[in-house]
């Protein structure tokens, strides 16, 4: 079971994800798939879309509210 909860906020290590090294917030944990976890941004990526589905180990659960800044 994934210790990243709902309204969690998360930086992205996926290298090839548009959002990579920045902060979002989860939006859904589901229990099954390669990818369970939904994270909406701010910015909206080059298809006019502001969320992602993700693995755990794609992220790192941050509660540092200084820790919104892009890398």
């Amino acid at each position: 079971m994934t210790s990243i909860k709902n309204k969690s906020k998360v930086r992205i290590l996926r290298p090839e994800s548009y959002w990579r090294n920045q902060v979002g917030t989860v939006v859904s944990v589901n229990g099954g798939g390669n990818y369970p976890i939904t994270v909406r941004f701010e910015s909206v990526n080059y298809a006019g879309t502001n969320t992602n589905n993700f693995a755990e180990n794609e992220l790192c659960q941050t509660d540092d509210p200084s820790s919104n800044d892009n890398f």
